[in-house]
């Protein structure tokens, strides 16, 4: 009988890690908000496009011209939070490509039309992230005549 209870837990145990595991192995975001254009709140961040296994930023001043892209494994796919796990290639002569931890987490309603997410990105190399704050659009938000 004491095998049977034990056997039963394990099972129990492994299926519910499998479901948790589900979110990182799924090729989606949980949260399609994170497929939103990342409009960037100050002129030192980019403009930054996400998928589940890549992430392309384009300068802050031209969306159109190419600042880094990355291929990435997703390692984190919750409901108010993702982190990417990066290969990231810089499109500029002084920098190399390096390995870097992203994580791009939903914040605070900064305007009525901006949710604000914040990115933390770190190499593997450097002590400290770098902090950047985004706007989206939030869920439920309807334009106004002004707007």
């Amino acid at each position: 009988m004491k095998k049977l209870v034990l056997i039963l837990g394990l099972v129990l145990s492994l299926g519910a890690n499998a479901r948790a595991d589900d979110n990182v192995n799924k090729q989606e975001f949980v949260n399609p908000i994170f497929y939103q254009p990342l409009e960037p709140l100050s002129r030192t961040s980019t403009w930054t496009y996400l998928t589940p296994t890549s992430v392309k930023s384009m300068t802050p001043l031209d969306k159109n011209k190419l600042s880094m892209t990355g291929k990435c494994e997703l390692v984190e796919n919750q409901q108010d939070h993702i982190t990417l796990s990066c290969d990231i290639f810089w499109h500029n002569p002084e920098e190399k490509g390096k390995k870097a931890l992203i994580s791009f987490t939903l914040k605070d309603l900064f305007m009525s039309d901006c949710l604000r997410i914040e990115k933390s990105y770190k190499s593997l190399n450097e002590e400290y992230p770098s902090i950047s704050s985004y706007c989206v659009t939030p869920p439920d938000y309807v334009p106004s005549e002004s707007d």
